[in-house]
């Protein structure tokens, strides 16, 4: 159990490898575009609950993750749940996406090597920033994980030359 505990930031950002097959910034209305640069997001699990742990212990949380990535003038015109996930790969396909009026909405799945992650996405936000609160199913080695996720971003620069 102890290896799925410390595996769950990793399976976060790791798992959900990008590349997905649900495109971005849908929904109609007055669509914000991000605006290009580097990015910072710090992800942090704010519950987790595992069944079958013993009565009266709870499952610990890990620290905040932060990742660093760089959006293109591109990517910032229709953005994609995989930009907002803070993944990077394959092995993801958004169900629902939808950015528009301030909101962002919309399902990830990620599949990678034995482990299955959903996670519901529900959050706001600008041309500089971004909050949203995650529900994430987890399944790996023949264990579930149930965790509660909140995500806050903003942009911090333009992106390193080279």
């Amino acid at each position: 159990m102890r290896h799925v505990i410390a595996a769950v930031p990793a399976l976060l950002l790791i798992a959900c490898g990008g590349g997905g097959s649900g495109g971005g910034g849908g929904g109609g209305g007055d669509t914000v575009s991000f605006q290009p640069g580097q990015w910072e997001t710090t992800i942090q699990v704010t519950s987790m609950n595992m069944p079958g742990m013993p009565k009266g212990m709870a499952a610990p949380t890990p620290p905040p993750t932060t990742v660093r990535n760089c959006l293109t003038a591109e990517q910032a015109r229709q953005p994609s749940a995989d930009f907002l996930t803070g993944s990077a790969g394959s092995g993801c396909r958004s169900e629902n996406f939808s950015m528009a009026n301030g909101r962002i909405s919309g399902t990830v799945q990620c599949d990678a090597q034995g482990t299955t992650m959903r996670s519901t996405m529900d959050g706001q936000y600008t041309a500089t920033s971004y909050e949203m609160n995650m529900q994430t199913q987890t399944q790996a080695q023949g264990q579930n994980v149930d965790m509660e996720v909140r995500a806050t971003a903003r942009r911090i620069g333009d992106c390193p030359s080279g």
